[in-house]
């Protein structure tokens, strides 16, 4: 999924930290249905800041809410719980 979303990228040539980070991050948004989206995305982009690359969290960011979205048109998030039901 992650290759698929980064365009221009070859899989060996993403940050290994990046791609651990995304993975955990897919990972936390489908199991967890009780932590909103949003607040998974943001997680993640701030790990991204300070334990990857001056760039990273702009590509996380990118690539993450391509998936993101991509998952939910398929119906491969479901939240559950107050103000999470889109």
């Amino acid at each position: 999924m992650i290759a698929k979303a980064a365009t221009n990228w070859e899989s060996d040539r993403i940050a290994l930290s990046d791609m651990v980070l995304m993975k955990m991050a897919l990972a936390e948004v489908q199991t967890f249905d009780q932590i909103p989206v949003k607040v998974t995305m943001n997680e993640y982009i701030e790990l991204a800041k300070y334990y990857s690359t001056p760039k990273s969290s702009t590509f996380i960011n990118g690539v993450l809410d391509q998936l993101f979205a991509d998952l939910k048109t398929k119906k491969k998030i479901k939240k559950t719980g107050r103000g999470l039901v889109e």
